[in-house]
């Protein structure tokens, strides 16, 4: 049975009625604490509800798996409606949306679109946290909501979007390959800082943006950590000495003199070289395919 605890009265601290457990926001608490903010969270997660309002923060927890109807089309589009809505302070039909990093993008996406204001979305958090994961969803809401701007301006910004949208996606890849890494607690570790920026016309379509990376992490690139690996690149790039004979891959390997990435001592330091779940060769592939997106205007051949 559960064993009693004995405290002293100055380490307590108020706990809240059972009937706010699983509170959306946490400022509806009668008291607010850390034991009672870790309380509702863990309550929420429970019931796979991951985000949690504290105020105008959003406490997201990293579910490690997909949620069905999370992000889906659908759920986009209610949240795309009810943030217009809010921006031009229009009533809404229907219950309030629960907390949702759509929500925290369309403020900021129809703030900016109403009153002409510069926004910015911090994301923080610890390794394995999801920030990676959030700037990709928060990203792919503005796009949507970039293009619905743009088809309702005439199309004549559209195709703009969609382009940038690719070009974007694309340097998302090249930063994943180049500054990402497995470690002990996550699989697809950002080892760097990122600063993305995007410009939008004053419809609200986007006409531009730019990606910035600072505080590199370069001493994983000489000396990974146990169970660890460097950066995804020279893995992907290794990889292509397990490609089948005759393929460009293999082709490469060749040109290069490359060996598997058991024979570089500063890709075997770490004791790690395969990661469960990851596929070094189709990520190859995808990095190479972003370089040529990039650098050769999407018009073919290979970028390595």
């Amino acid at each position: 049975g559960a064993k009693p605890v004995w405290l002293k009265p100055a380490a307590l601290v108020p706990a809240n009625p059972e009937t706010l457990d699983g509170v959306d926001d946490v400022g509806a608490l009668s008291h607010l604490n850390e034991p009672s903010l870790l309380r509702v969270v863990m309550a929420r997660y429970a019931a796979r509800s991951i985000y949690t309002r504290a105020g105008p923060v959003l406490v997201a927890i990293n579910p490690f798996t997909k949620v069905a109807g999370l992000y889906d089309a659908a759920t986009m589009r209610s949240y795309q409606s009810a943030a217009a809505a809010a921006a031009a302070a229009a009533e809404r039909d229907g219950p309030a949306l629960p907390p949702h990093l759509y929500q925290v993008a369309g403020a900021a996406y129809y703030d900016m679109a109403a009153r002409g204001r510069s926004q910015s979305v911090v994301i923080n958090g610890e390794s394995g946290a999801g920030k990676t994961e959030s700037a990709k969803i928060i990203l792919s809401f503005f796009i949507s909501a970039a293009s619905a701007a743009g088809k309702g301006g005439g199309g004549g910004t559209t195709k703009v979007g969609e382009v940038l949208q690719a070009e974007l996606d694309a340097s998302n890849v090249l930063l994943e390959a180049f500054g990402n890494a497995k470690t002990t607690r996550n699989h697809n570790s950002s080892r760097f800082g990122k600063l993305l920026q995007l410009r939008f016309s004053p419809t609200g379509a986007l006409t531009g943006g730019s990606i910035s990376r600072f505080l590199l992490e370069k001493s994983r690139v000489v000396s990974p950590e146990a169970d660890e690996r460097s950066y995804h690149a020279p893995y992907q790039l290794a990889s292509c000495c397990r490609a089948r004979a005759g393929t460009p891959a293999a082709d490469l390997a060749v040109r290069l003199g490359l060996r598997g990435a058991g024979t570089y001592r500063y890709l075997s330091a770490g004791g790690c070289l395969l990661v469960d779940g990851v596929d070094d060769a189709a990520e190859f592939e995808a990095t190479n395919a972003a370089l040529t997106a990039i650098y050769d205007g999407g018009g073919g051949g290979a970028a390595a």
